[in-house]
């Protein structure tokens, strides 16, 4: 059973894409994630000393596979994730994605993994922020940018998936 989350709400101050703006950044998203699944994260796998994980997301309309690079940054046997959208006021979609089904799968490489996503909590976010901005600099930047909170999600393992490799 999925367990449905509210979405974080948009902001109303943040960098703006133009309708060309907002093509030009799916095309490189696109083939971003394409060179990371073909290289097998080997070519632009990594950002700010991290690895690049492709996050598949079940669209929350479609029910449709969708997937986007994002930095991971390991918190035990969990990756952390920062929606920052570029300091966008809106979310990324594949957050409200998330909020309507938390049941994502991981890739990196040869490796994929199912795994569970779910939102911080406030205090949660304050305890690790700092650690996120100095794991990942422009994150300050971002934040600095919008009036939004760029949430925070952890992507938990689900025990009793096996990794795929």
């Amino acid at each position: 059973m999925n367990e449905q989350q509210a979405p974080p709400a948009n902001g109303s101050r943040g960098m703006k894409l133009s309708p060309a703006g907002r093509r030009l950044t799916r095309v490189l998203t696109g083939t971003h994630r394409r060179l990371l699944a073909a290289s097998g994260g080997r070519i632009l796998g990594r950002m700010g000393g991290h690895p690049l994980l492709i996050l598949t997301t079940t669209g929350r309309r479609t029910g449709r596979p969708f997937s986007t690079p994002v930095i991971g940054i390991a918190d035990g046997d969990d990756y952390l994730v920062v929606a920052s959208n570029g300091g966008a006021a809106t979310q990324p979609i594949w957050v409200r994605n998330i909020a309507a089904n938390p049941r994502v799968t991981i890739s990196r490489g040869a490796f994929t993994q199912e795994r569970q996503a779910g939102f911080l909590t406030a205090a949660e976010r304050a305890q690790r922020w700092l650690r996120l901005v100095e794991a990942y600099k422009p994150y300050a930047a971002m934040q600095a940018r919008t009036d939004r909170e760029l949430p925070v999600l952890r992507l938990s393992p689900i025990h009793g998936t096996p990794a795929s490799r």
